[in-house]
């Protein structure tokens, strides 16, 4: 039976005032056998109880290291000199310790959501229908942005990390891109999706590769946004789905979608021939589960953001999804539906803290839960903001699975 790994998602500011060796032994003593380390990450404000208590506010697309340029293939997007440290201190003495005491370190990478990188290269972000750029959405189509992302992965593969937690590898939805949005109006999910549906050239080009005609394309979903532009939202009230969009603009939206997908399959074909290559463990940070907190079907939502799941099953060693539900039966519902969807490593992430778990005995019954159902692996987010208390509930729960 393989060695269970549970890992603590961390930022590198836990590191920045706490001796890497004092961590690391610290999280053993809780059953912890490792992190993922935010070393490539997006805009937010945190109250970080390890490092304060203390408001810490992080840039946008920010490397937590210094890159090395000679890892990018020519013509790539390069991380700008203003977002990312001086030099690698930390990342090194984090690895060095973690070595020193068994500890596994995986690279946590936010690869799409950058505004940092969008608003250097607009021309690389999301472009909807209405030409419209989501500068904090860098598109997965784009070869320069496919190359400071495969770029990115060859940096931290070097350096000796265990693995890529991969989040944002894929397109996502019209809000959650800023820190203040403001859409005065009522918006459906229809609406949202095809507000935020990318037409920027490089979409376009690989759809036209694959036989379909994305300008006319483009056209008709900025025809079909009209009424609501002008008017009023006439899908209120209706759920997403792709046959109402088929129904609504025709079956080339589908085919499009396809075409997506398959960019996005081919882009972690690319990331898992670098990990396979260096022995890394490469995972998917799976955040349909949020897509609607009320679903146990999460699976059957990924196609909003472009995933193909069985063609990324393919690429990937474990799908690592976010298990955000209050409830052990919610979550039992969840784990079913990726084992008997898609098989293979599934692990997950939970938080043990407000607003999931509002107890010892809840935390624990959501590990004996997934652990009942073959998934032993499981991640705990976020380190840097748990009470001491939170770090105790972690090795209550891992002790009953151990």
């Amino acid at each position: 039976m393989p060695a269970r790994l549970n890992n603590a998602f961390t930022f590198p500011y836990t590191f920045f005032r706490q001796d890497a060796t004092e961590v690391f032994r610290e999280l053993k003593s809780a059953h912890l056998t490792g992190i993922n380390l935010a070393l490539n990450y997006h805009g937010s404000r945190d109250f970080l109880l390890r490092q304060g208590p203390q408001l810490e506010y992080l840039a946008d697309g920010f490397h937590y290291y210094l890159p090395d340029s000679t890892k990018y293939e020519s013509d790539s997007i390069l991380p700008h000199g203003k977002d990312h440290l001086v030099d690698n201190k930390v990342l090194d003495g984090v690895l060095a310790a973690a070595s020193a005491e068994g500890m596994k370190v995986n690279a946590w990478c936010v690869f799409a959501h950058n505004s940092a990188v969008g608003i250097q290269e607009p021309s690389a972000t999301v472009t909807n229908a209405l030409d419209n750029h989501f500068l904090s959405e860098l598109c997965p189509s784009n070869p320069r942005v496919q190359r400071y992302f495969k770029g990115m992965v060859k940096d931290l593969l070097s350096r000796g990390v265990n693995g890529i937690a991969a989040e944002s590898l894929h397109f996502h939805g019209a809000r959650h891109g800023e820190h203040h949005e403001r859409f005065f109006m009522e918006l459906s999910p229809t609406t949202e999706f095809l507000f935020a549906l990318c037409f920027c050239p490089s979409c376009i080009a690989k759809f036209e590769q694959r036989g379909g005609d994305g300008h006319r394309l483009k056209a008709k979903v900025a025809l079909a946004l009209k009424p609501f532009l002008e008017d009023n939202d006439p899908w209120l009230g209706k759920a997403l789905s792709q046959p109402f969009l088929v129904e609504l603009i025709g079956t080339e939206l589908f085919d499009y979608l396809v075409s997506r997908e398959r960019t996005v399959s081919e882009l972690y074909a690319d990331i898992s021939k670098l990990t396979r290559a260096s022995g890394a463990k490469f995972s998917y940070v799976d955040q349909s589960t949020l897509l609607d907190m009320e679903s146990a079907k999460p699976l059957g939502l990924s196609w909003q953001v472009g995933i193909d799941n069985k063609a990324v099953r393919a690429q990937i060693d474990a799908f690592l999804p976010l298990m955000y539900r209050k409830l052990a039966d919610d979550i039992a519902g969840i784990a079913h539906n990726y084992k008997n969807e898609i098989g293979g490593e599934i692990d997950a992430i939970l938080r043990p803290t407000y607003p999931d778990s509002e107890s010892s005995e809840n935390l624990i019954e959501k590990v004996e839960t997934l652990s009942a159902l073959g998934i032993s692996n499981i991640d705990f987010y976020l380190l840097d903001t748990w009470r001491p208390r939170d770090l105790q509930r972690v090795a209550a729960a891992l002790e009953r699975i151990a």
